[in-house]
């Protein structure tokens, strides 16, 4: 599967689960968006399981490019830093099933998968071509 297609379902489960927990969240919390720790939540939607499932039958590298256009769309780095950040989030999350909890636990996960392709389309970089590859300078 590329990558591309990844994100879009991605994306597409993220809005679901979103605007699930938008409409029922305020049915079930009087204060909401404040929820007392007494206070029952929502059952989780069918998509967020579709969603941990998905992430969990691709190729880690996959997971890892996911949540790297993630942590692009939400600023955290530049695209000049991606190939580096890449590194850095593979140390970070040496499990591939670390990352695609992070993503999960993001409610504007679509969001930020939606700004980082906005992100990378403005800087002319192709999504199922995201250049990863560190360049080494040899020292002379």
């Amino acid at each position: 599967m590329k990558l591309s297609e990844a994100v879009g379902k991605v994306i597409d489960l993220a809005r679901k689960i979103r605007e699930y927990y938008a409409a029922e969240l305020p049915k079930r919390h009087p204060n909401y968006p404040l929820v007392g720790a007494d206070e029952e939540s929502a059952p989780p939607p069918p998509e967020e399981t579709e969603l941990r499932q998905f992430l969990a039958g691709l190729l880690d590298e996959t997971v890892y490019q996911l949540a790297l256009i993630m942590y692009l769309g939400r600023g955290d780095f530049t695209v000049d830093e991606l190939a580096a950040c890449y590194d850095d989030l593979k140390r970070t999350f040496v499990h591939p099933e670390h990352a695609a909890s992070q993503m999960i636990d993001k409610a504007p996960l679509a969001d930020y998968l939606v700004d980082g392709l906005e992100e990378l389309r403005k800087h002319g970089i192709d999504v199922d071509k995201l250049p990863l590859k560190r360049v080494r300078v040899r020292k002379r």
